[in-house]
């Protein structure tokens, strides 16, 4: 018994592990084409098959199963094919990805998921320093953006291992390294949004970060502390998180005021995108114009998912992208284990995150977004049904026990 569990966790943390750091490779390197990674996830996922015979369909899931499914139908009515086409496969690897991460989050054993997801991490993130230099040169075409949403996914998936193994001095020191990391990309969309995250968390379970806080003050300061003196003993490092620091300050001014790697991308251009993107809208509400429709139209994107979605897929495909992020919201808030307040709390602050950051950037098929959303979904249903059971049937023994006791009588 104790080999065949020992052989479970170790395959299901294998698994997991792969899993990330493929996803987390196939997220930074190039993916224009990325026929093998969806080749390498219909692998994994009959991996999974071969141990147990059936995938967990999810809300969030069939949301975006709908999703893509209306991405398809809008060929019928889109100008430019090739384009459309060309887009497709991120949004089938996006499914694939929520799909795997679903079916190991339902099924698997949660310790061996989350261990294996966070060594996965590790792996992905450090070979990209190994090849890059990163944090202490930038690459060529650096970007910015990319690189700072897997920091942001490290964190995520340090906090949730926190919550869930209830660790506190590891997770906090490693969440601060990350945070410094991602100061260092100068990515302000992602720095203001783990901002407005924390924030949101605070006052959303406002007692329980009260409590947390005041427990930790001095391990966060003493975590803090070490790791400003290691970034200020090192030049270039200091610059880095200078540098990411001082673009944060400015907010979101220097959000929309800051070059891109496809040119310029200055509040005119923005303001001029949102105003073709809604007029355009307005123009067919309700089925928009198809994949890449923006794209073909004016040889850009938006820069911003509620734009982008509204006038390539009108009101239907918008709907049914945010409803994924609203139904997480939905259960978070109907949840009632009170033992795992610290778990949602931390939910909450990548889902006001990627909230925020979908405002100006695409995130329809941001991969690591699909792994939140599968593991913070499936996380809370999980435990929220297990303490449901655990409550019943104490219940039962309970009932059972003064059944005896009055038999007794």
């Amino acid at each position: 018994m104790r080999l065949n569990m020992a052989a479970g966790f170790l395959g299901t943390f294998g698994l997991a592990a792969v899993s990330t750091c493929t996803v987390l490779v196939a997220r930074y390197e190039d993916v224009s084409h990325p026929s093998r990674v969806i080749a390498i996830l219909l692998v994994l996922i009959a991996v999974h098959g071969m141990r147990y015979l059936r995938l967990w369909l999810s809300r969030e899931v069939l949301l975006n199963l709908a999703f893509l499914s209306y991405s398809l139908l809008t060929l019928l009515w889109t100008e430019n094919v090739k384009t459309a086409i060309e887009t497709l496969p991120a949004f089938t690897t996006f499914t694939l990805i929520l799909i795997l991460f679903s079916a190991l989050t339902a099924y698997h054993d949660l310790r061996a998921l989350l261990c294996g997801m966070f060594t996965g991490f590790v792996a992905g993130a450090g070979w990209y320093s190994i090849t890059t230099g990163f944090p202490l040169a930038y690459p060529e075409a650096f970007s910015y953006n990319t690189i700072a949403g897997m920091y942001l996914f490290g964190i995520f998936v340090t906090l949730v291992c926190g919550a869930y193994f209830r660790l506190t001095i590891l997770p906090i020191a490693i969440a601060v390294i990350l945070l410094a990391l991602l100061a260092a990309t100068t990515s302000i969309k992602t720095n203001l949004g783990v901002a407005l995250g924390l924030v949101a968390s605070g006052i959303l379970y406002f007692k329980f970060s009260l409590n947390h806080a005041l427990r930790n003050t001095i391990v966060v300061a003493a975590i803090g502390s070490a790791v400003v003196y290691g970034v200020m003993s090192n030049q270039i490092l200091t610059d880095r998180v200078q540098d990411g620091f001082h673009r944060i300050s400015t907010g979101v001014a220097v959000l929309t005021n800051r070059e891109e790697d496809s040119g310029a991308v200055g509040l005119g251009a923005r303001e001029n995108w949102k105003n073709e993107g809604l007029k355009g809208w307005a123009a067919n509400p309700v089925f928009g114009y198809g994949v890449e429709g923006f794209r073909s139209d004016y040889g850009i994107t938006s820069h911003s998912t509620p734009i982008d979605l509204l006038y390539n897929s009108g009101l239907i495909g918008f709907t049914l992208f945010y409803g994924i992020l609203a139904s997480i919201a939905w259960r978070l808030l109907t949840a009632r284990d009170a033992q795992r307040r610290n778990l949602r709390a931390r939910v909450v602050i990548f889902l006001i995150a990627y909230s925020f950051m979908s405002l100006s950037g695409n995130i329809y098929y941001e991969f690591l977004l699909a792994i939140f959303v599968a593991v913070s979904s499936g996380m809370v249903l999980r435990l929220e049904r297990a303490a449901v059971s655990g409550t019943k049937h104490a219940e039962r023994s309970a009932s059972t026990v003064g059944i005896s006791l009055s038999e007794a009588r």
